[in-house]
């Protein structure tokens, strides 16, 4: 009988509800390969007795990780381990803070800043941030890294008018996600659009891929309040990050 944690994995902030505490056990005995690729799971009535936990949690469990590419969910078959590579998979409809998910697929998150500098927005920050051209925003560019290799290269553009006295100075020393969690600004929704690209001038150092290629996830991110954010441009380097796509019809 395996028994139910009490805190937060891995260093998250939060604790972690009954679901998000399964899919992390069950996310751990999947990538550390105790059921093999194509095989199945216990059943949800077999999960939810090992777990001492109700269906509808061991259910909720489960489509978190078919939204990260971890299982397939064949309905009136079960639940099988997909053939999910060795590359970072991610849901994009519950993408939120890349380090969180790379934590908890397993691997160890990092992050290299680049630098960190207010600056007049730009019309295209002024565009996506909804603020007028030239006013102060900051302006953020850093590697992603799993495992010590960076999956991503990130330019980020935040306003600066809605963060509270003195935050701007904590950005650099953690996730900008958490960070903006702790000032209550945590955003609950983001516009997004991938795009396929290829350039040199994306990124720097030997994180760069030789041959240029990126998926770009260009997005806005927004306040609980529905103001724009902050305006991220993400490089997710070829074949090192993969968005698992999930159709619900």
């Amino acid at each position: 009988m395996r028994g139910e944690g009490s805190g937060a994995p891995g260093g998250l902030a939060q604790p972690l509800t009954r679901a998000q505490w399964l899919a992390s056990d069950l996310r751990g005995r999947v990538l550390g390969g105790e059921w093999q690729r194509g095989a199945r799971l216990p059943s949800e009535t077999e999960l939810a007795t090992l777990y001492q936990v109700s269906r509808v949690t061991v259910r909720t469990a489960l489509k978190s990780l078919e939204g990260q590419g971890l299982v397939d969910i064949r309905h009136g078959a079960g639940t099988f381990v997909s053939d999910f590579g060795v590359s970072i998979r991610a849901g994009l409809q519950e993408l939120g803070s890349i380090t969180a998910t790379i934590r908890e697929l397993g691997h160890e998150p990092g992050m290299e800043w680049r630098s960190i500098t207010t600056r007049p927005a730009t019309d295209d920050d002024a565009r996506h941030l909804d603020v007028p051209e030239g006013s102060p925003v900051l302006s953020i560019e850093r590697a992603v890294l799993s495992d010590g290799d960076v999956v991503a290269f990130s330019y980020d553009v935040i306003r600066l008018d809605v963060l509270p006295a003195g935050a701007a100075d904590e950005f650099g020393r953690g996730s900008i996600f958490e960070l903006f969690e702790h000032v209550g600004l945590r955003p609950k929704r983001a516009f997004a659009r991938l795009h396929a690209v290829q350039s040199a001038e994306v990124g720097w150092g030997d994180g760069r891929p030789a041959n240029g290629l990126y998926l770009l996830l260009d997005q806005v991110h927004f306040t609980p309040g529905s103001q724009p954010l902050m305006y991220s441009r993400t490089y997710f380097v070829e074949g090192r990050f993969e968005f698992v796509i999930i159709r619900t019809a």
